[in-house]
């Protein structure tokens, strides 16, 4: 399992070798968690054994995040939507960043907009930071648009609005776009009350490319612009990480892809 996930995770796998995977994975899963039972509501599985806890959390990302299984991902659009009408026992802590993001895919931007709302006036450690998180790693182009051109607000810290940012670049359906506009706007960043912050951890917002173009986009833009700060190696480690991706891509993922349809 952990070298298919390997090959998913480096983009080796077509449309159709990804459902493939997708399926697999729902099928191998599934019967651990049947057996295991989910309940999202609060407090459901104190005192039961870690481990036990464990394998439920990772059964349920695989199900319902990597395989985007349909049934679990209504549990827990149902129990987000519980929760954000003010039954906070519908929702374990455990299970916020699903289930919330869950939700905003169902609700697309007036959800993103709602949660933005609701995580400018939550100081809660635990659901500010996931609704915040939730928006900006979408993969909606829509909330992303959003988010890179409008979602500010004097209640929202540096960190944070850079770390929306960052989700918007990481996540692979909204990378490019997310890219152009960081580019753009990146003297603002850099020199913005976060710059030092934003410059240290941009290398490895970058990391998701994977091309020997890229690499060379990334080279000729970035590299004269973080010459002599902080993540200049970085920098050459990430350009050099995106090269070595894009060169087994070109000569692996014909191969990966035709391997992966054989999953049942």
């Amino acid at each position: 399992m952990t070298g298919w996930k390997a090959l998913r995770g480096a983009g080796l796998f077509d449309d159709k070798a990804q459902k493939a995977y997708n399926r697999f994975v729902a099928n191998l899963y599934r019967p651990e968690l049947v057996k295991l039972g989910l309940d999202l509501k609060a407090g459901a599985y104190a005192g039961e054994d870690p481990e036990r806890v464990l394998r439920r959390a990772v059964t349920v990302s695989a199900i319902g995040g990597v395989a985007r299984d349909p049934a679990i991902r209504g549990q827990m659009v149902t129990a987000a939507k519980a929760y954000l009408a003010g039954d906070t026992k519908a929702l374990d802590a455990m299970w916020y960043g699903g289930a919330f993001a869950a939700w905003l895919a169902d609700g697309g931007l007036p959800a993103a907009k709602e949660l933005f709302a609701k995580a400018l006036v939550n100081e809660d450690p635990s659901l500010r930071p996931t609704w915040l998180g939730v928006i900006g790693g979408s993969g909606n182009k829509d909330i992303a648009q959003w988010v890179l051109a409008d979602a500010q607000d004097p209640k929202l810290r540096p960190s944070e609005r850079l770390n929306l940012i960052r989700g918007v670049v990481a996540n692979p359906a909204t990378r490019d776009m997310g890219y152009e506009w960081m580019k753009a706007n990146l003297d603002q960043l850099l020199n913005g009350s976060g710059g030092i912050f934003f410059a240290s951890r941009l290398p490895q917002m970058l990391n998701g490319f994977c091309s020997a173009e890229q690499a060379d986009e990334l080279a000729k833009s970035l590299r004269p612009r973080l010459a002599g700060k902080t993540a200049e190696l970085e920098l050459e480690r990430t350009i050099e990480r995106v090269r070595n991706c894009g060169v087994l891509r070109t000569a692996r993922q014909a191969e990966a892809s035709k391997e992966a349809l054989k999953l049942r």
